[in-house]
């Protein structure tokens, strides 16, 4: 079963998952890598700048990580 995610990009984006207490992983993504590397489990946004995502009490550099929502499934 493959998990469906979206990658937040933009504030708006992050807003919205913060909003909603959407949780946010955490990923390490090299160019040639498609997959990517999990680096935290997440959390919940609790705040944003240009520079930075802050997810469960820890800040994560935007040009550095990749960060996927979940999306959840409709029955």
């Amino acid at each position: 079963m493959n998990t469906k995610y979206i990658v937040l990009q933009n504030d708006l984006d992050f807003f919205v998952a913060a909003l909603s207490q959407t949780k946010v992983s955490v990923w390490f993504r090299h160019d040639p890598d498609p997959v990517g590397h999990l680096m935290d489990y997440g959390g919940i946004v609790d705040g944003y700048t240009p520079e930075s995502i802050k997810i469960a009490g820890s800040r994560y550099m935007r040009n550095r990580f990749e960060f996927r929502a979940e999306l959840t499934r409709q029955p």
